[in-house]
């Protein structure tokens, strides 16, 4: 028997980082952690779900509401209090810099996608298997040390050119046969953004989830969600360049009035 008076239950404490992800806004609001995230390994998301990828220093999120005190001349100190308004935020520091996550974070346009400028291709001389970091061609005369070059959807660095041999910075993903070819790149492709002073900001909606110490998960949705206005300063500097995500979550008129900002869906064992 415990020898003190405090009733600790380990299995209620919790923590641990969230996955936090998003849909645009009027994606079918889910009913369970399935609707959102496959439960089996590499728990792929379903589809319109986003994910944001790594975050620092946690995902932080803020309930508050405000007040404004009920008064009577027959009192000299307020009776009561009504709510007059509540707040909702979400706010992080996304480690995974790419141009997705700066169009959700900083408002950006669509992204337009431009291909690489490529060479002549040059046939593969043997098959090769996923995890190889040489290739042999017919020919290496458009391919340079530095370079980049494109097998299958590959696009790989080239760290040395000798003879009829291309060596890879990086090992293959996938195997390939003779019949497949290798193209140089000349230069890469690149993805364009813009941002400008717009009047509208998107709607989305979020969902954050966590795994718990037993494994069982976690589940938050913010049926509403706008990024808001606060600073999204970011560093060049030696150290990561982290991306600032602010968002307010505002009620959801379709909603029951007790769960329209959001919700939370517990497993339980």
């Amino acid at each position: 028997m415990p020898n003190d008076i405090y009733n600790v239950n380990s299995a209620e404490v919790i923590g641990g980082p969230g996955r936090l992800v998003w849909a645009p806004y009027g994606t079918e609001a889910p009913t369970k952690i399935s609707d959102v995230m496959n439960l089996s390994s590499p728990y792929d998301l379903n589809d319109p779900w986003t994910d944001v990828g790594a975050t620092n220093e946690g995902i932080t999120v803020n309930r508050s509401f405000e007040t404004e005190d009920v008064t009577v001349d027959q009192s000299i100190a307020p009776i009561d209090d009504d709510i007059t308004g509540w707040n909702h935020t979400l706010s992080t520091q996304l480690a995974q810099n790419t141009v997705e996550n700066r169009k959700l974070a900083l408002i950006g346009s669509t992204i337009e996608e431009v291909p690489p400028e490529t060479g002549t291709a040059a046939a593969l001389s043997n098959d090769v298997a996923a995890g190889a970091t040489t290739l042999k061609v017919a020919s290496t005369t458009e391919f340079s040390e530095g370079g980049w070059l494109q097998i299958g959807e590959e696009i790989k660095r080239i760290s040395k050119v000798s003879s009829d041999s291309i060596y890879l910075a990086e090992p293959l993903n996938t195997s390939y046969t003779a019949t497949d070819e290798v193209t140089p790149i000349t230069e890469l492709g690149y993805k364009r953004i813009g941002y400008g002073a717009v009047e509208d900001r998107p709607m989305i909606m979020l969902a954050l989830i966590n795994q718990k110490k037993d494994g069982s998960l976690y589940m938050s949705v913010y049926r509403k969600c706008k990024v808001s206005g606060d600073d999204k300063e970011q560093n060049f500097q030696k150290a990561t360049r982290y991306l600032p995500l602010n968002l307010a979550a505002y009620p959801d008129d379709t909603a029951p009035t007790d769960e329209n900002v959001y919700y939370e869906i517990d497993q339980v064992r």
